[in-house]
């Protein structure tokens, strides 16, 4: 609960827009909101509740930590606890068969079943903090969620935008693009005015993880 508090007190513009929907919705004014008969449409996949990422974090522009409150100080993103869903449908959606699915969760203080859709092997690390708040002349601002999950935003039912999600080759294919990387990989021998030497530090002084060691993302 000390983390969902934290995360609602940073979150606490999105709450006031949740709240702002509500009354638009409830006045009727709201083309983002969709009907049961609109909802039905959705494929349901094989998860329990027909959400849809596009009405949230792009009809409505959520943003995804917002909901994924674990994302930027953990290695899972986490799966968002029903709480924060019921924060905004207590007010939002009410009248939606898929909403009622959520409260009734919420009522029953029951976990919503997800199906996780991306996963790497047990034997990868793939720590989500470390991307979420990467500092590098390839991402200065951070590793966005799109990068590795594809245009969410757009999708109603999440599926896997790349069907190399996860494998070796397509982690490799990013870390590479890091300045320095490729020498590394290469292993080209060391000297004073090496790429490899230049780049070892980042713009602002710090030291570059070895991104394409073994042991950076294997256990």
């Amino acid at each position: 609960m000390k983390y969902y508090r934290v995360a609602f007190q940073r979150g606490c513009c999105a709450v006031t827009a949740c709240l702002l929907l509500g009354l638009l919705f409830a006045a009727g004014t709201a083309s983002a909101q969709l009907t049961n008969e609109q909802v039905a449409q959705i494929p349901a996949g094989q998860q329990p509740i027909a959400f849809s990422h596009k009405v949230h974090a792009g009809d409505n522009a959520i943003p995804c930590q917002y909901c994924h409150i674990y994302a930027r100080r953990s290695a899972s993103s986490g799966v968002p606890p029903v709480e924060i869903c019921a924060g905004c449908h207590k007010l939002v959606g009410t009248q939606l068969d898929e909403v009622q699915k959520v409260m009734k969760f919420w009522n029953d203080q029951q976990p919503i079943p997800w199906v996780k859709i991306h996963d790497v092997p047990d034997f990868v690390r793939y720590p989500h903090f470390k991307h979420v708040n990467a500092k590098n002349e390839t991402f200065p601002d951070g590793v966005a969620c799109q990068t590795c999950h594809g245009p969410i935003e757009t999708m109603h039912v999440v599926e896997k935008f790349n069907p190399n999600f996860g494998t070796m080759g397509w982690c490799l294919e990013c870390h590479l693009t890091v300045p320095g990387m490729l020498e590394r990989k290469r292993a080209i021998p060391e000297s004073e005015h090496s790429t490899l030497v230049m780049n070892a530090k980042t713009p602002d002084g710090h030291f570059r993880p070895n991104l394409t060691d073994c042991l950076t993302c294997h256990k």
